[in-house]
């Protein structure tokens, strides 16, 4: 390959002129108009514009224009009207929501629909009442698990309703946390950053 270029450097100015008629443009200035595509394939583009996304997400104008897409998106308890789901996309943009995180506020009861717009309801209150109830769960889990840990090495067949109630009350402390202090924490997390954009 070296050689090559070797010979058109010592050809004659005359044969270097031919050598560069034969080197072909990589982006020609003036390019053929485009071919007229196969007709399946602007069929299929076609019937692809048209179709809905299977996983139900849906751009937030389409949840504002249509409630059935609205539901589908963030669940069947979201019955809102117009002027209410344009302010809860307006507060979803204000704060950077997700829409899981959309969910946890509506099902914890923690969105509140005003004359003036949806609002983040979170109170502290309730958080700390949670925070109350599992802190006595939490020693009820600790009592009930050191009560279990002797029968689980001498006799493991007695030690399976021990096991049983520790998995439920270890159940009930996640549910605790996650609809009365998690919110109001979300929301806590939410207006600092909010207020170090703005």
């Amino acid at each position: 390959m070296d050689g090559r270029h070797d010979r058109e450097r010592r050809a004659p100015p005359e044969r270097r002129d031919e050598t560069r008629d034969k080197v072909v443009p990589l982006r020609p200035e003036k390019s053929d108009p485009p071919q007229r595509l196969d007709p399946r394939l602007e069929e299929m583009r076609r019937i692809l514009a048209q179709s809905e996304p299977l996983d139900g997400t849906y751009s937030d104008e389409e949840v504002i224009a249509d409630e059935g897409k609205f539901r589908k998106r963030f669940g069947p308890g979201f019955r809102w009207n117009r002027r209410d789901r344009i302010g809860l996309i307006a507060l979803k943009k204000r704060y950077d929501l997700t829409d899981p995180e959309i969910k946890l506020f509506q099902h914890t009861g923690n969105l509140r629909r005003t004359p003036f717009g949806v609002q983040l309801s979170a109170s502290p209150w309730i958080a700390l009442w949670g925070g109350v109830q599992l802190a006595v769960f939490s020693l009820f889990f600790l009592a009930l698990m050191f009560a279990a840990l002797p029968n689980l090495g001498a006799a493991p067949s007695k030690a399976v309703k021990p096991l049983l109630g520790l998995g439920g009350l270890l159940l009930f402390c996640y549910l605790l946390y996650w609809f009365y202090i998690k919110p109001w924490r979300l929301q806590r997390r939410l207006d600092r950053e909010r207020t170090q954009r703005g």
